[in-house]
């Protein structure tokens, strides 16, 4: 199927491109997956499609993973937003490029695992070279999410060490705004929860289990972000 089947470019304007950006195995397609889950079942009308393109054999993604949702503005409007991981493997630098085309938010997700820290920091040095300049703007939205935070204590790093991480990609400045908004998370937690309160039927969208708010609300804070920055520039 041709790239331009999967709406790579977002050219309606009433629509957002979100893209979750890290290092190869971080979470990004789980953490879109357990979004997508989550809205299926607390809003299936306005929860619309999830391709994926992955390596049949190890599941890892070769192109990229797209889910599609709407969200009622009133008054009968609604708009829709686009969610997107790019690959993570060195290969696919040049999709990484194409999927990140026209973005207005990132959730960027970090790998707590100690041994990933290069991986980590390799990533944080691309994306500024991609859309530094953007981010620095602030057009460009963003919040970060550290995953695996399951691990034993002493084989994952803490929030506290992702100031380093980002002084040592060289990007600490430009992200000194989101560095205060770090959530720590669990994709593996919130997966269990997830089924475990499905599996109950005591799931209740006001009242979600820790591990899928912390898998959410970064998410919806990009997007309320960027509503509020396209209104504010509409009116300049």
């Amino acid at each position: 199927m041709a790239t331009n089947e999967y709406q790579l470019e977002i050219k309606d304007p009433n629509a957002i491109k979100i893209v979750f950006w890290g290092p190869t195995m971080a979470g990004k397609t789980t953490a879109l997956a357990i979004f997508h889950a989550i809205r299926k079942h607390e809003d299936p009308e306005r929860t619309y499609q999830f391709l994926k393109i992955e390596d049949p054999e190890t599941g890892r993604t070769l192109g990229f993973d797209q889910a599609t949702f709407g969200l009622s503005l009133g008054q009968g409007k609604e708009f829709k937003y686009y969610l997107f991981t790019v690959p993570g493997q060195d290969r696919f630098k040049a999709m990484r490029k194409v999927v990140a085309s026209g973005l207005d938010g990132l959730i960027i997700i970090l790998d707590s695992e100690r041994s990933r820290w290069d991986e980590n920091k390799k990533s944080l040095v691309e994306l500024f070279d991609l859309l530094g300049d953007d981010i620095r703007s602030g057009r460009i939205k963003f919040q970060i999410l550290l995953n695996k935070m399951d691990l034993p204590e002493d084989q994952r790093i803490q929030p506290s060490d992702v100031a380093r991480l980002l002084e040592e990609a060289g990007v600490a400045e430009e992200m000194r705004e989101g560095f205060a908004n770090v959530t720590p998370t669990s994709c593996k937690n919130a997966i269990e929860d997830l089924k475990q309160a499905l599996k109950d039927g005591n799931y209740d969208s006001s009242n979600r289990p820790e591990s899928l708010q912390r898998i959410m609300q970064p998410i919806q804070q990009v997007i309320r972000e960027i509503l509020i920055y396209k209104l504010s520039e509409l009116q300049k």
